[in-house]
């Protein structure tokens, strides 16, 4: 008897056209970030009345920020290490399940300790979202989209906290802070259902586990993805991607750093940190910063919400460039970042100047911060993709654990607003010179590895399976 024919993933994936189903599932993944953003952020909009309900000090108020950064730091390691062991799918859907439920007893808190361990039990699950969402868009999104393709996932999350400000000014003043709290976990508790429904598990993932009925399972998920695509029967699956025979079955942490890795992930954990630092600085004390600069608590979680619309739009914008340049090409964002930062620091500016350059500085920053996590993890391949986003996110929580509280500390010290903004322009001024040797190291790349410049688009045609040589 002859064996059945093997078929390679990735010439698959590489010539796929968007379907219906392929659609759904990246719009349920937007779904899941939207939430996680809102889940996560909607505290720097409910934080005045929180502040006031339990007369807490701005470096409280700033801890408790850090603290739910800390939870999304450990849980990121935690749920990667698992995605990449059990898959991405069912551990979205333990992490979605995680952070609704916490964000339902967050609202029922009666103290600044019960706020403060349930923000860190809601990060755990918080923080295992993004990166699984991004290695599940990477693997399934052609190189020359992937970029792109992760960029929209980011969007969602932050357009959900975007959605915090109008969501507060609805509910806070009829129902108080705890009504949005409800909100969100009961919604993010909903969109399991969805999960569940359109959202497939990895078809490089399944390959490369190689368990019993395993095939048969990524025949199915791609004839639904990609309808008319002819597979033979008993058809076996291999991921097709090189760097794959050089990664060991266990993880260690040590597989992030070999070969041109050992340049990459230094280069993109720093800057990536830098980068949390700032818009999570620029995420927590936004809406308050708004209010001291005269605004009411409405407009102010108005104009925050604004800016974060301006952030998706830079977020998107700079995208296809990245997958058309490189990373090195995200540098432009912290550039124009810093000149804004500055203007808001150094400049005494009339209220309708400070608005204009409050939202070109969050389309800035968002718009570099999307860049950098639009390729956070292209880099890696399929055996360790998930722990490789969920390394470099839980890395740059320090630096996001750093913003909210710095930023409480430069303002309860009487620095003020304007001292803040100054301090924090030094991230996007380093963030330059790191994303220059970030896109170098790109472009070293050899053509098959993973992140490597898309030279060539491939051919329009329907993709056709590409058979393994037998032995």
């Amino acid at each position: 008897m002859t064996a059945p024919p093997a078929v390679q993933l990735a010439p698959i994936v590489e010539r796929q056209r968007p379907g219906r189903n392929w659609l759904l599932m990246y719009g349920v993944c937007c779904l899941v970030t939207f939430l996680d953003g809102f889940d996560f952020q909607i505290l720097s909009f409910a934080a005045t009345y929180i502040k006031k309900d339990f007369d807490l000090t701005g470096t409280q108020l700033g801890t408790l920020g850090t603290v739910g950064l800390f939870g999304t730091m450990i849980g990121a390691l935690i749920m990667g290490y698992l995605a990449d062991r059990i898959g991405r799918r069912p551990t979205i859907i333990v992490s979605v399940v995680g952070f609704g439920g916490f964000m339902l007893a967050f609202a029922y808190a009666d103290s600044y300790a019960h706020l403060f361990a349930l923000r860190i039990a809601s990060g755990i699950f918080l923080g295992g979202v993004l990166p699984l969402t991004w290695a599940l868009a990477a693997e399934y999104a052609p190189k020359r989209f992937r970029a792109t393709g992760v960029a929209i996932i980011m969007v969602g999350y932050t357009l959900g906290g975007a959605a915090g400000g109008p969501v507060s000014n609805w509910l806070v003043p009829e129902h108080g802070w705890r009504s949005v709290f409800v909100l969100g976990g009961v919604c993010s508790l909903l969109t399991v259902v969805a999960i569940w429904l359109f959202v497939p598990e990895s078809v490089r993932f399944l390959a490369l586990r190689a368990k019993p009925g395993s095939d048969e399972r990524i025949a199915g998920i791609l004839r639904r993805l990609q309808p008319g695509l002819s597979l033979a029967p008993g058809t076996r699956f291999v991921t097709g991607d090189p760097q794959e025979a050089a990664v060991s079955k266990g993880f260690r942490p040590s597989a992030l750093f070999r070969g041109p890795l050992a340049a990459i992930t230094p280069l993109l954990w720093s800057v990536y940190l830098l980068s949390s630092a700032l818009i999570y600085f620029m995420v927590f004390w936004t809406p308050m910063i708004n209010e001291r600069m005269g605004f009411s608590v409405s407009a102010a979680a108005t104009i925050a919400a604004a800016a974060s619309v301006a952030g998706a739009l830079g977020q998107l914008a700079i995208s296809r460039f990245v997958d058309r340049k490189g990373a090195g090409v995200i540098l432009w964002m912290p550039l124009f970042a810093a000149a804004c930062m500055l203007t808001l620091g150094l400049g005494a500016l009339a209220p309708a100047m400070y608005v204009a350059f409050i939202i070109s500085a969050k389309m800035f920053v968002n718009g570099g911060h999307g860049g950098i996590t639009s390729i956070a993890s292209t880099f890696y391949p399929t055996a360790i993709r998930a722990n490789g986003a969920a390394w470099a996110s839980s890395v740059a929580k320090i630096g996001a654990m750093v913003g909210p509280w710095l930023g409480g500390v430069l303002l309860d010290t009487g620095m003020g607003a304007r001292g803040a903004f100054t301090v924090f322009a030094i991230c996007p001024v380093l963030m330059i010179a790191l994303l220059f040797g970030l896109g170098r190291a790109q472009r070293r790349l050899p053509s098959d590895a993973e992140g490597a410049l898309v030279t060539e688009p491939p051919p329009g045609s329907a993709p056709a399976p590409r058979p393994v040589p037998q032995p």
